[in-house]
């Protein structure tokens, strides 16, 4: 008889809780597990908080800050509608307060994104301990620290770290459904990730396939939970104007067009094979674990179903950037690897499933071993953090070099005068600027976002973007900075159109060259 009230800790976590703490928690709060959590919380926050103090603000995040910079709501709508950036309004109003709370620019614009990773961590941590246990739950979080969400985009001011953490939450409460309270709490997040990014409707699949496996199991509709995921994607439908108007703005020669496919290594920062191997792995181990989960029996409660639907849940996370790829090459919109890192959450909860079943030594030797590439990987990081140089470093030292005071200097690749121009002094500022000439540039680069987002951005930020044909008839000798980037076209253009290139002075895969315009022939 005693046999009957041993259970499992995965069985435990499945069963309503006696009180808030333990239904978030799913045990004890001072077990070891939870100690390394909080462990690995505190360094996670303190690392990317002084990631951010020193890292300079890239083209994507100035343009949150001229979105956020603007007058008033009307005035961002407006520069939203015209193309100047391309995430919904809620995104630049959140930023836009945090901003205003927190002058300083490298934190203030990235403190959520630093708490969005936070708030991941430990959710992540919640959803994997109610099924799986304790240790598994932190080897699961603690793999979190070696993808790109935590050494990339956990300190950057855009939407996906917050977007990830809004789709961990949905997790941990649809773990808990269908108690009001949970379902209240999962449609809340899933409406603010699609308040953040447009593509966060992707998202809401999983869950209408979670939930259809617990209505072919149980066959019980739970209506809070259906209205809820067929109420979260309104977002998409008040801001669908604009994404319509994105669409048309970028949709012909949009930057990432000739991108293969979804690659995994990209979420590892890893090469593609390697990502692709994990998620395949994690992908076999499930289908293997739906096999022992539908044998089991349906108690009251209906736990079988949950155990279910939780599998067919992250399964189609970790798939999501496959299914995603096909309907967006359909549809010809832009496909983004960086706007499905939630999938991130699929494969190290998917981890998790793989724990569970495995001896407690080899639990103990693989959480040796993350722990193993966190400490790796984190001190080649504080080596490396200061031995890059800033874009406008590199161009300051080519400038300072060249002595040509008198001469505007034109940066080639726009994204990098952005940069360039944000950090300049204003004695300099006022030499430097970018040419577009939108007839030839996709000739010479296959795209032409960049370009139609200098022209729009010039009535937005104080940023000089002039066109190539006025100002070579003005200034037919001029210094060009060039750095081997992906916009960087006007050294080819030039050489092409048969205009004389000196270099001047090189660094790397810098050049400051001396341009000399030929004479047009006259007819």
């Amino acid at each position: 008889m005693a046999t009957k009230n041993v259970s499992t800790e995965a069985d435990q976590g499945s069963r309503p809780a006696p009180n808030f703490r333990r239904r978030l928690l799913g045990a004890v709060p001072c077990d070891a597990g939870l100690w390394g959590l909080l462990a690995l919380l505190a360094y996670a926050i303190a690392r990317s908080l002084i990631y951010a103090r020193v890292r300079p603000l890239w083209f994507d995040e100035l343009l949150t800050q001229t979105v956020c910079r603007q007058a008033n709501l009307l005035s961002i709508w407006k520069a939203l509608s015209q193309g100047v950036d391309g995430q919904p309004p809620f995104f630049y109003i959140v930023e836009r307060t945090t901003a205003w709370l927190i002058p300083d620019e490298y934190i203030g614009y990235r403190l959520l994104s630093i708490l969005g990773f936070a708030c991941t961590l430990i959710l992540l941590y919640v959803f994997v301990k109610t099924r799986s246990g304790a240790t598994p739950a932190f080897i699961c979080a603690s793999l979190l620290l070696t993808t790109q969400l935590f050494t990339y985009y956990a300190v950057e001011a855009r939407p996906y770290s917050m977007l990830t953490a809004c789709i961990a939450l949905a997790l941990v409460c649809y773990q808990r459904a269908p108690v009001g309270l949970w379902v209240g709490g999962m449609f809340v997040s899933l409406l603010v990730a699609n308040m953040l990014h447009y593509y966060a409707v992707f998202f809401v699949l999983p869950f209408f396939l979670a939930e259809s496996t617990v209505l072919y199991k149980t066959k019980q509709v739970r209506f809070g939970v259906w209205l809820a995921l067929l109420v979260a994607p309104a977002p998409l439908i008040i801001s669908l104007p604009l994404l319509l108007r994105l669409k048309q703005l970028w949709g012909a020669h949009f930057w990432n067009q000739s991108y293969l496919g979804p690659g995994y290594g990209t979420f590892f920062g890893s090469a593609a094979e390697w990502g692709t191997a994990l998620a395949g792995t994690t992908v076999v181990a499930l289908l293997a674990s739906f096999i022992s989960a539908t044998r089991e029996p349906e108690d009251a409660r209906g736990s079988s179903a949950a155990s279910v639907a939780e599998r067919v849940l992250i399964l189609s996370l970790i798939l999501l950037p496959i299914a995603a790829y096909t309907a967006v090459k359909i549809t010809h919109a832009p496909f983004v690897n960086r706007y499905f890192l939630p999938a991130i959450l699929g494969i190290t909860a998917a981890v998790g499933y793989i724990l569970a079943r495995v001896k407690p030594r080899s639990i103990m030797l693989a959480a040796i071993f993350v722990l193993f590439l966190i400490g790796i990987q984190e001190l080649l990081f504080w080596k490396s953090m200061h031995s890059g140089e800033a874009p406008f470093r590199r161009f300051a030292d080519l400038a300072e070099v060249v002595h040509r005071e008198s001469l505007p200097i034109v940066v080639s690749d726009f994204n990098t005068y952005v940069e360039v121009c944000h950090y300049a002094p204003p004695e300099l500022r006022q030499r430097i600027l970018t040419l577009v000439d939108p007839g030839n540039v996709v000739v010479y680069t296959g795209t032409d976002t960049g370009e139609k987002i200098a022209v729009i951005l010039r009535s937005y930020a104080p940023v000089t973007v002039l066109d190539f044909a006025p100002f070579a008839a003005s200034h037919p000798v001029f210094l060009l900075y060039s750095n081997r980037t992906g916009g960087d076209w006007w050294p080819r253009r030039l050489l092409h159109d048969g205009h004389h290139l000196q270099l001047l002075a090189g660094r790397g895969g810098d050049a400051m060259y001396l341009v000399e315009l030929k004479t047009p022939t006259a007819n």
